[in-house]
């Protein structure tokens, strides 16, 4: 039996990426905890996104995008 597809390529195909920049509503609330407090820390940005958006995961790489984005 012949395969369609080579199962290297099937499998890059189906890989789940994640989508580039910060979700608009959490760059929102960031941008705005931000605005308030500009020397805020990733653990306070962490808890407001939460308090905010429960379930949600800030991550490091989010907060730092949305300090160098002010």
């Amino acid at each position: 039996m012949n395969n369609i597809k080579q199962y290297e390529d099937f499998l890059a195909e189906s890989k789940i990426s994640e989508a580039k920049g910060i979700h608009p509503a959490i760059k929102e609330i960031l941008s705005n905890f931000l605005a308030e407090n500009p020397k805020g820390t990733f653990d306070e940005a962490k808890a407001e996104v939460k308090k905010k958006r429960p379930g949600w995961k800030l991550s490091q790489e989010d907060f730092q995008e949305a300090k160098e984005g002010m």
